[in-house]
């Protein structure tokens, strides 16, 4: 299994995200399980310095998408002014742009994998 820095891989998402370290740090978990998934489809004798970098980039994409489909997942609720409640659901552009930062980001070290697909290719999702 190819060692990825979490540290970086957490610098990436802050990035992506806009998070503050708050956030990032109630996200930590869902950036840990990226940076080990991708962790453990790493090829050892294929990897170089540049490669482990693009694979701590492609972690915290995989992060940045999760994360992207938690917040909407969550209840949106919104009071205005005039006491009426709304509910923001105007995701689906975030949720696309996530979704296709992670797939370029994954294609990205596809070359350095151990030779299984990712499942979400196999998926289409």
């Amino acid at each position: 299994m190819v060692k990825l820095s979490l540290d970086n891989a957490v610098g990436h998402f802050r990035q992506l995200s806009g998070c503050d370290a708050d956030e990032v740090n109630a996200n930590l978990g869902i950036i840990k399980n990226s940076v080990r998934n991708i962790s453990v489809k790493l090829d050892d004798k294929k990897i170089s310095e540049r490669g482990v970098q693009s694979a701590e980039f492609a972690a915290a994409a995989c992060a940045f998408y999760d994360y992207i489909c938690a917040e909407h997942a969550k209840s949106r609720i919104f009071c205005t002014l005039t006491g009426s409640a709304s509910q923001d659901t105007n995701y689906k552009s975030r949720i696309e742009s996530a979704k296709c930062l992670r797939d370029s980001a994954l294609e990205a070290i596809k070359p350095l994998t151990l030779g299984c697909d990712f499942v979400f290719s196999t998926m289409g999702g």
